[in-house]
């Protein structure tokens, strides 16, 4: 077989209406992320794999590939470009450029998948086994590459049916995308003649759901911990981003947090604040951080918060700290995943611009994994912002945490599906791993979650406040958190020997 060269469809109307409704079945599919929730609207995206299927160049797949996931993490990422007009950062000529930038290169991957898979098959039928295949590897890859930013993956798209969201304790978010992939491809199945094929994997749908239902039904209630000994209580002081810095305002939210923390008697023994709830760096400022912290707790109270503080002149920490009333530091976890382009600013030296949007010094990362051990509340694994996305999350580290805490400031992106978004990530971390999960945010969604994903506590968007809740003990230890990828692996080869297998058979034209 010659080589085929590489050729790009021509730029004219036909081809811009081509490109065009990809994008638009990538936009549409993608309702069915949180916090939209329309699971059947992930069928769009057959549309997309039956034209590749179908394609006769090379430059067919990679356009459709990329122009499906460029609509996709368009529709459902936009609202990243909101915190270049959040507060007076003078930011918003970039607006543009962060709206496309990043659901471009996020695309790629979709692009290459596709590519991929158009250049492994010669049959229809093969290129869209292989499709799945290649999307269920690429997500899995999006993970790690370039630090990795796993956001709005295809498998999310359980995340908003509690039945449907117990099969993460199975097989994790990694497989769960190649599984909502292939509930994707059951218009396409249909298309190509696998109409047995299109109903078994529709049929998965109601068992999954079936067996959800048993497994939260088997486990009504969990037993809390030991009464009062392991209440903890969220505070969620709803300082708008733009105010958050603003010295005249500061003692006004300082004075917030120590009302909200202390407002109901009797105060748990430990108390929670999101991430930079005290807006300042901690060396530079500890009497003050002392004298709020010492207003906030009873006398025997912890605090968890976090806090941006400086290690040397040139290294500036985004930390979770546990406190005592006297503001003594007694544990401290340094953020090991920044979010690049927010709190790094990846070959920062060739873009002029860096400076403008994540300042002269980027953050540096966290180089050791640290639980906090708490008496009568066990052992928690600390997660600063955006590192509760990436599964996996209590592995690694010796002993198996007894809870998850996730401090974060969702405040630059407002109202907007983001902080929603954040919000089903983490629950999905608690029923992946069966333990309990607290998330406290600064302007919200705050909320507790059970091994099972269930709300114990919840703090709505905006909302200044605080909630009470008894921490469960974790469920036994899941298959996911024992086992990890291994699911996904058996999926791949599963798949990648039907694709194979399908390719040689006969009656699959292009």
């Amino acid at each position: 077989m010659g080589r085929r060269r590489l050729r790009l469809p021509r730029v004219n109307k036909k081809s811009l209406k081509f490109v065009s409704g990809h994008m638009l079945a990538g936009a549409i599919a993608s309702l069915c992320l949180p916090p939209f929730g329309l699971l059947p609207l992930i069928a769009a995206l057959s549309w997309p794999a039956i034209c590749l299927g179908r394609a006769a160049r090379i430059g067919e797949a990679m356009c459709i590939g990329w122009a499906a996931g460029f609509g996709w993490f368009l529709f459902s990422s936009w609202w990243i470009a909101v915190s270049m007009v959040t507060g007076k950062t003078g930011h918003w000529p970039l607006f543009p450029l962060a709206v496309l930038f990043v659901p471009f290169l996020l695309s790629l991957f979709w692009c290459a998948a596709a590519v991929v898979s158009w250049r492994l098959a010669h049959r229809a039928a093969a290129r869209l086994i292989w499709f799945i295949v290649l999307l269920g590897l690429m997500e899995w890859a999006r993970g790690y590459v370039a630090t990795g930013f796993p956001w709005n993956a295809p498998g999310y798209a359980f995340s908003a049916h509690l039945s449907l969201l117990q099969a993460a304790s199975v097989i994790g978010l990694y497989a769960l995308n190649l599984l909502a992939v292939a509930v994707a491809m059951i218009p396409a199945f249909w298309y190509f003649g696998w109409r047995c094929s299109a109903i078994l994997v529709a049929a998965l749908l109601p068992v999954l759901a079936g067996a959800g239902m048993w497994r939260l039904a088997s486990h009504a209630e969990i037993a809390p911990g030991d009464g009062a000994a392991k209440s903890v209580r969220m505070v969620q002081p709803a300082v708008p981003q733009a105010e958050k810095w603003d010295r005249d305002r500061r003692m006004t939210h300082l004075e917030r947090l120590q009302r909200l923390s202390m407002g109901q008697t009797p105060v748990p023994q430990l108390v929670i604040w999101p991430e930079t709830a005290f807006a300042g760096l901690l060396a530079a400022e500890r009497d003050l951080f002392r004298r709020t912290v010492a207003g906030a707790l009873p006398v025997d109270g912890l605090l968890i918060t976090g806090v941006p503080r400086r290690h040397s002149r040139t290294e500036l920490l985004n930390s979770a700290i546990m406190v005592g009333p006297d503001g003594e530091i007694d544990a401290e976890y340094d953020k090991q995943k920044l979010v690049p382009f927010g709190e790094f600013f990846p070959f920062r030296s060739l873009f002029p611009f860096a400076t403008a949007i994540v300042g002269p010094m980027d953050f540096t990362h966290g180089t050791t994994d640290r639980l906090f051990s708490i008496p009568r509340y066990g052992v928690v694994r600390p997660l600063i912002c955006y590192e509760v996305i990436f599964p996996g999350v209590a592995g690694g580290l010796g002993a198996r945490p007894d809870w998850l805490v996730n401090l974060t400031n969702d405040a630059w992106f407002g109202g907007t599906p983001g902080p929603y978004q954040h919000l089903e990530q983490a629950r999905m971390r608690a029923v992946e791993e069966g333990i309990p999960m607290v998330r406290v945010a600064n302007t919200g969604v705050s909320a507790a979650f059970d091994p099972y994903g269930r709300t114990l506590a919840r703090i709505e968007m905006g909302v200044a406040g605080f909630a009470d809740l008894i921490l469960p003990h974790p469920a036994p230890v899941t298959f996911y958190a024992r086992w990890r990828e291994t699911a996904l692996v058996i999926g791949l080869i599963l798949l990648a020997v039907l694709a194979i297998r399908l390719d040689r058979r006969l009656g699959f034209g292009h």
